[in-house]
């Protein structure tokens, strides 16, 4: 059953399983026409309060910020979740389903509506295929988590370039898996812009410098640090405070972040 047909958003109402069915005909061209299906789908969702949702995300390009991620879970999220038609099972998770499009970026910043800048109200699961997504709402999936086992490994192949010369790499991995591989890239991406945007900082300092910021990222102790490395607490102080000058950090996690990215150089 045909609910919603608007420029960027089709709606589909399963109703022998009380599913939507949400698929993204094209991206929306800026983030007040994302907000507006958005606000078209809630009031879908009123009218008809199905049970279980998919998302098929094949074409959609987004990459949502942090403030529409924020406007998301007040706006859509939070007053869906109040109703309390959809349940959380007994693995955590709500019968809510995501399948990748072919814009990981996009996607990435799609999981992120419910991990960033904080925890959402409602746990999805993100899928591969359509198919896989509707065995798990059916619960058919024996085991999610199960590798298949000629596919436990990763695999890598350049693809040579498209017609603007960009190379093209292919990465073959377990679909059951996907949410997983992808955050995984999104942590490696953020890593990689996070050194390229302080590698001169960390550079800056001396090699004793980078020992100690190695050691109180670990949360060693001031007097053990000193003991290993034969200065007096005093001194280690003077080289936490030099650290903090040249890397421009206030606390320890600022301080484990720069330890992780740099920790091979």
């Amino acid at each position: 059953m045909n609910v919603y047909k608007g420029p960027y958003l089709e709606i589909k109402f399963e109703e022998e399983n009380q599913r939507f069915i949400n698929y993204w005909k094209s991206t929306p061209n800026n983030i007040e026409e994302f907000k507006s299906e958005l606000l078209v789908y809630l009031s879908c969702l009123e009218k008809f309060n199905p049970i279980q949702i998919i998302w098929l995300q094949q074409n959609f390009k987004h990459q949502i910020d942090d403030e529409t991620k924020i406007w998301v879970e007040i706006n859509i999220l939070r007053p869906r979740f109040e109703k309390g038609y959809i349940k959380i099972d007994k693995e955590g998770y709500h019968p809510i389903a995501f399948v990748v499009g072919q814009d990981v970026l996009s996607h990435m910043e799609v999981m992120g509506v419910f991990d960033e800048p904080n925890p959402s109200v409602f746990k999805p699961k993100h899928f591969a295929t359509e198919q896989e997504a509707r065995d798990w709402l059916n619960h058919k999936l024996i085991d999610l988590k199960a590798e298949p086992k000629n596919k436990t490994s990763t695999e890598i192949a350049y693809k040579g370039l498209d017609e603007d010369g960009n190379a093209i790499i292919e990465i073959k991995k377990s679909a059951t898996d996907i949410a997983n591989t992808i955050k995984s890239f999104k942590r490696a991406l953020e890593e990689n812009d996070f050194i390229k945007s302080n590698v001169e900082k960390y550079a800056s300092l001396t090699k004793r410098e980078k020992e100690v910021l190695k050691l109180l990222s670990k949360g060693g102790k001031q007097k053990e640090i000193a003991e290993e490395l034969f200065i007096s607490t005093h001194t280690l102080r003077e080289h936490w405070k030099k650290i903090k000058q040249k890397l421009d950090v206030q606390n320890t996690n600022e301080l484990i972040k720069y330890s992780i990215a740099f920790q091979s150089k």
